[in-house]
């Protein structure tokens, strides 16, 4: 018997290939569901926490108002968090065509991290948080954490590292 009669047909092995990628998909998709859950329990199920934000810039920020239209993606983060190198990024470039709010955990004071976010190019809003109450208040215990936010509800939750089409997905979903 010749090798090349021992091998599967190529069809029935791109079939096989297949499965074990859905299969690890949906895997994937069950274990960061889990983990979310898990994560977000100590996040505020009764609104949101009423706490004064403002960005560095002075904007006053009132999230129940400005989700009021369209959802917000309220953004967990630090300078020193390696995870929120990459997921950075995916919110600059998601803040160009919706709302975003970013709080700055325990990253320094205004102007170090003014000078950090001018040397990354990032041009979404943020709201520095030094002693981390902000995030106490809302529960936060992972970087990075995002929170999609509409008409005042927190409608989604998650924690590390995250896709552009995820984000994307969870801010469409909640409009």
């Amino acid at each position: 018997m010749s090798a090349s009669s021992e091998q599967a047909p190529p069809r029935r092995r791109w079939l096989g290939w297949l499965r074990q990628v859905v299969v690890l998909v949906l895997l994937f998709a069950v274990v960061s569901t889990l983990s979310d859950a898990w994560r977000s329990r100590s996040v505020p199920e009764q609104g949101l926490p009423d706490w004064p934000m403002h960005t560095l810039t002075g904007e006053t920020i009132d999230l129940a108002a400005l989700s009021e239209e369209r959802p917000v993606l309220v953004y967990f983060w630090a300078t020193w968090c390696g995870v929120c190198k990459l997921v950075s990024p995916t919110v600059d470039w998601l803040a160009e065509d919706h709302t975003v709010v970013s709080v700055a955990l325990t990253s320094g004071d205004n102007a170090r991290l003014a000078r950090f976010l001018s040397a990354k190019g990032y041009d979404f809003p943020v709201v520095n948080d030094p002693r981390g109450e902000l995030a106490r208040a809302w529960g936060i215990a992972a970087t990075p954490s995002i929170a999609i936010v509409r008409k005042g509800e927190i409608s989604s939750f998650t924690v590390g590292i995250t896709t552009p089409p995820g984000l994307w997905l969870r801010l469409w979903w909640a409009s």
